[in-house]
């Protein structure tokens, strides 16, 4: 028997509200989800997970995780807090997948932090340089 592939679990812009909303009730921050906060978030949904002619935006599982966080921090949906709920949505998608990450002499805050300084307009390319780098050197992802 041979092993299939596991689909990819996405979150959907209900599951990204839902998280920020978390860090609103726990004072982590200050403002309360807008309707174009929520707007904004169901494009990037669309994006990450949608196709265009057929073919995938992000063919590989670690591609559609690092893009969401990319997109979140960059596209800034939220008043306060993008970079947290990102983060956190990062986190969450690498559970939901059984991904690993490999980050070599920084964390997470450090690398949302250079993801929002990026200002390269070929965003593919840094999403698949970053995942790359994050994620293949682990045997553990298979993707």
């Amino acid at each position: 028997m041979t092993k299939e592939k596991k689909k990819f679990q996405p979150l959907t812009s209900k599951h990204i509200c839902e998280t920020y909303k978390l860090l609103h009730s726990e004072g982590l921050v200050a403002f309360s989800v807008t309707g174009d906060a929520e707007n904004k978030i169901e494009a990037l949904v669309s994006n990450i997970n949608g196709s265009n002619f057929g073919i995938q935006n992000y063919e590989r599982d670690t591609e559609k995780v690092v893009a969401y966080l990319y997109f979140l921090i960059k596209n800034h949906p939220f008043v306060d807090g993008n970079k947290r709920t990102a983060v956190l949505c990062f986190m969450i998608l690498c559970s939901l997948n059984n991904l690993h990450k490999h980050l070599k002499g920084y964390d997470l805050d450090a690398l949302a932090v250079f993801l929002e300084q990026i200002s390269s307009d070929d965003y593919k390319h840094v999403i698949a340089v970053v995942a790359k780098e994050i994620f293949e050197e682990n045997p553990q992802n298979q993707n």
